[in-house]
């Protein structure tokens, strides 16, 4: 089998704050380097919800411009309120070049939870009118999580879709979807997952963390592709490692990916992050990269290392 990894991509800023295409095309390299996909503009990571229209449109671009033709690009644009919304965004990264857009339901703002007359009606909205290949996303990032029934009859009608997005969902999510569906799509799964999800029927993974360790992934996946599951293991202790020492910054991705970036210098570090994050004091970035330091992950004590920390 050969498997894949979409990583939700961070957006890069300059040291002024502002979207910066130079640096994004830098970082991005390093996904391109480990053969991974790339998700741009993500509501979470990529910090899409505080980007307006044409800083969307510059990121979706520079990602085209970086990675189409070398690995996936596609687009993760952040959850709206309306179909109209849902419509006008899915298609500005259309628009842009990327292969394809990932859409979730509707966002749960002040406790709305729609119910499965107006999910079913918000979905078939969005896709009568985005005639591009699609991902959905089943996560309740939103606050509550898609009905596997809803989404496997979605997929039986509109042939746009083409992958699923599963984290934030138990694995039997995945399980039940494998029964209900009739048509051929990719389904993107979080590594908790890994192997057995992938040895029925899962095309790859999704994660944020490979927005600091791509190469250790690739190493994970690389070692799954030939079956070699004591390398896999041991891959999967070191990101497992990692996770775990950024958990307590992880109330939102955006905040450690912006850490580590900051403190191992990679391109974009600089810049920091968007409110309403806000990076720590100094004191406590300087704590958390001798935390980083000491994890034992080859891939992070060689950034380290260029970063004039070890």
């Amino acid at each position: 089998m050969t498997l894949d990894l979409v990583a939700r991509a961070a957006t890069t800023f300059n040291a002024a704050g502002a979207v910066d295409e130079g640096l994004q095309r830098q970082f991005l390299q390093r996904f391109i380097d480990a053969r991974l996909g790339v998700f741009m503009g993500s509501g979470g990571s990529g910090e899409g919800h505080a980007l307006d229209r044409d800083e969307l449109r510059r990121v979706y671009l520079a990602g085209v411009a970086a990675c189409k033709g070398k690995v996936r690009v596609w687009a993760n644009p952040p959850e709206q309120y309306s179909a109209k919304l849902t419509i006008e965004h899915s298609l500005l990264a259309a628009e842009c070049g990327v292969e394809v857009v990932n859409i979730y339901a509707l966002a749960g703002l002040h406790s709305m939870r729609p119910l499965p007359y107006e999910l079913k009606a918000y979905y078939e909205e969005v896709l009568s009118a985005v005639n591009f290949p699609v991902a959905l996303a089943a996560q309740p990032l939103v606050g509550y999580s898609v009905p596997p029934e809803l989404i496997a009859d979605l997929c039986r009608r509109f042939p746009q879709i083409v992958a699923l997005n599963l984290t934030g969902v138990p694995d039997g999510y995945f399980f039940k979807l494998r029964e209900l569906m009739t048509t051929d799509v990719e389904y993107f799964v979080p590594i908790a997952w890994a192997p057995h999800a992938l040895h029925h029927g899962a095309t790859g993974l999704l994660g944020t963390e490979s927005n600091i360790i791509p190469q250790t992934y690739r190493h994970y996946l690389d070692a799954l592709e030939r079956n070699d599951l004591d390398e896999a293991a041991r891959t999967y202790g070191l990101i497992r490692r990692f996770l775990d020492y950024v958990a307590p910054w992880n109330s939102g991705p955006t905040r450690w990916i912006k850490m580590c970036m900051r403190v191992l210098k990679l391109p974009g570090g600089e810049g920091g992050v968007r409110e309403p994050y806000r990076l720590p004091p100094d004191d406590q970035l300087h704590s958390f990269a001798t935390g980083l330091t000491r994890l034992g992950v080859p891939e992070i004590d060689a950034m380290a290392k260029a970063a004039g920390l070890m």
